[in-house]
């Protein structure tokens, strides 16, 4: 099972980069946070068919690591001069990220049931669709500003 969600994480990762580069980055990231939210909030009601539950583990796999690249190259556009910083950070931030989730997903665990981790990482990922859009919302707002 890890050699087959690492395998997706991988060609996730790839995708990610493919996405961004031929629909852009603001599009691959709400595309993927909202697809990568679906799987998420599904993931439970597979449980009980093996290769559904398989397939969605590998897409789920694909989508979490299909993000990365979309926003480096989205902070590369935004702001080229402070990108090196704005990678250092996100990739820190990445990393603090799986630390919390896994400390919130014991807790959950701990108190109620392992499903009930998919409802609550769902709840985040829809929070990170929310950011992304304020972030691509903002961005067009100083754009435009600037503009004018």
């Amino acid at each position: 099972m890890y050699l087959i969600v690492g395998t997706a994480a991988i060609i996730g990762g790839g995708t990610g980069g493919l996405l961004s580069d031929r629909i852009g980055p603001k599009k691959t990231i709400i595309s993927v946070i909202s697809v990568f939210a679906v799987s998420i909030f599904i993931l439970p009601f597979t449980t009980f068919n093996t290769p559904l539950f398989l397939i969605i583990m590998v897409i789920w796999s694909m989508l979490s690591w299909a993000l990365q690249p979309a926003i480096q190259s989205y902070f590369i556009l935004s702001a080229p001069d402070t990108s090196d910083i704005q990678q250092s950070l996100n990739n820190s931030a990445a990393h603090v990220g799986m630390a919390l989730g896994s400390t919130i997903g014991g807790i959950i665990i701990k108190h109620s049931s392992v499903e009930m981790n998919a409802v609550a990482g769902g709840v985040l990922v829809l929070a990170a669709l929310f950011v992304g859009l304020a972030s691509i919302r903002n961005k067009k707002t100083k754009t435009t500003s600037k503009a004018v």
